[in-house]
């Protein structure tokens, strides 16, 4: 459970925050002053500490130094009257996460207290390559795999993690980036200092600018204060950029000159800042692709791919899948209070038969689902979502298969694209891989006489998984190959 250190010496404020987060999802623990605080931190490690500024004694300025020296990846949360922002904002280029003003705002205060435990939460939470005698273990994120492609990435994290360079991780949405990211600064020189991650594809693209340089009070509509970005903040420490091939290309302007200079201006400002951030770059878009279209900046793509990590996607991870299935089943049964042990073989069939579109972030999804709806220690196929039994209620209203000859056609694929993106539909993606599994099997059984060995040597993957394939598309083996309606 997160932890929560609150200092003020207004008993009111004190008792607002216990009331606000009272509940079995964070521990809220209170001091009236510096010492105090010091006091606690000595006895207790703590995921975030919001304090005021003005303190009896010692004040948050100099509870925020000596915090620094204890705890320097705890981020702290300043609070101050309108008449001391200023002081707030210098507090922040000395590492505060972030500054409130008084009379406090429920909301804002909900907010930023998410992100100072989300952040807090990254940079703690150890990331480390799984051994076979840790998959049982949920203290830690792990990154499962043995598989030859994530043999690479394990070495490629060694090689980098130590150099204070650049790296851009690429991979389709769901691999796992951040994780790798956590990793690499987890095991660099600047794992000491902050952490801070921003999804630039999460962000409207008016509001990026300012998240990542800030801006000064006025600069655009609703700029009511100065505020410090995280270029500034997080000055010394790594800054990880996900989705950066979302970025406008002003945003990408002031990127290529921040990798360029180390300085930048705030939004509306003129002042030359400088700071001193190791970056992490990442995204599933192809950017050789959008620098040939023009929506991405050859000379950032230069500046990032000083050194480079491709993350394979977990339909080519062959082998990984039981481990993963293992780490996560045990992860999510702890989780959710259950008591789930194991995946029987139908059900690892259907599993292992599937193309996993999301990657490991779907697989998570379809895990913890199984959790929740299995009614004993083993996870069923019933338990699994209707599109791994190939029962998806929209099967009915799907137009009738394309021969063999017309999908070979790209004018005749393009056309049953079209048609169904018409028709409203939410599935593209299943819709049309179904259909292309559909012919490539029926296809292939026709070619081999229906010799189920013969043909999963020619695909690649073993005869339960061509099974399990040809039930899940309804094609039926007789003496003919031929498609159930």
């Amino acid at each position: 459970m997160p932890k929560l250190l609150v200092v003020d010496d207004d008993p009111l404020i004190l008792d607002c925050f216990r009331h606000a987060f009272c509940s079995d999802q964070i521990l809220v623990q209170t001091a009236g002053n510096a010492q105090e605080a010091l006091s606690l931190v000595q006895k207790d490690d703590f995921d975030a500490i919001v304090t005021d500024l003005r303190l009896p004694g010692t004040s948050g300025l100099e509870l925020l130094r000596e915090l620094q020296q204890r705890q320097s990846r705890t981020p702290v949360i300043l609070m101050t009257g309108h008449g001391t922002a200023n002081t707030a904002i210098d507090a922040m280029r000395f590492g505060a996460f972030d500054y409130l003003l008084k009379p406090l705002d429920l909301d804002a205060l909900q907010a930023a207290i998410d992100r100072a435990l989300e952040a807090s939460r990254m940079a703690r939470t150890p990331t480390k390559i799984a051994a076979d005698n840790e998959l049982d273990s949920c203290s830690v994120d792990l990154i499962v795999g043995q598989c030859p492609a994530m043999q690479e990435v394990y070495r490629q994290i060694g090689r980098v993690a130590g150099q204070d360079v650049i790296v851009l991780i690429l991979g389709e949405s769901g691999t796992g980036k951040e994780v790798v990211a956590r990793a690499i600064y987890q095991y660099s020189k600047r794992s000491d200092k902050q952490f801070l991650a921003i999804n630039c594809a999460a962000i409207p693209e008016n509001l990026l600018e300012s998240e990542l340089f800030g801006h000064e009070k006025g600069a655009f509509t609703g700029a009511e204060r100065k505020r410090i970005g995280k270029f500034e903040q997080c000055d010394g420490g790594t800054l990880f950029l996900d989705e950066i091939g979302d970025m406008t290309p002003l945003t990408q302007t002031k990127v290529l000159r921040v990798l360029q200079d180390q300085q930048f201006e705030r939004v509306g400002g003129s002042d030359l800042i400088r700071t001193n951030v190791r970056l992490i770059a990442a995204t599933n878009r192809n950017l050789t692709e959008m620098m040939e279209q023009g929506t991405f900046r050859n000379d950032l793509y230069y500046r990032l791919n000083v050194y480079t990590i491709h993350l394979p996607p977990l339909r080519q991870r062959n082998g990984d899948l039981p481990l993963l299935i293992h780490y996560f089943l045990k992860r999510f049964s702890k989780e959710l209070e259950k008591d789930v042990q194991r995946v029987s073989p139908e059900a690892m069939q259907l599993l292992e038969a599937y193309t996993w579109p999301g990657n490991l972030r779907e697989l998570q999804s379809v895990l913890k689902h199984a959790v929740v709806e299995a009614m004993g220690v083993v996870i069923l196929p019933e338990s699994l979502p209707d599109r791994l039994r190939g029962t998806s209620g929209d099967a009915g209203s799907l137009k009738p298969i394309p021969s063999a000859a017309e999908l070979t056609s790209d004018n005749e694929l393009s056309r049953f694209i079209q048609e169904r993106i018409q028709s409203g539909t939410e599935q593209l993606y299943d819709e049309v891989i179904q259909r292309v599994e559909r012919t490539l099997l029926t296809e292939l059984l026709h070619q081999v006489e229906g010799n189920i060995s013969r043909a999963s040597a020619i695909l690649g993957i073993s005869r339960s998984t061509l099974r399990v394939k040809l039930s899940a598309l309804g094609i039926q083996l007789d003496r003919s190959v031929r498609v159930s309606d």
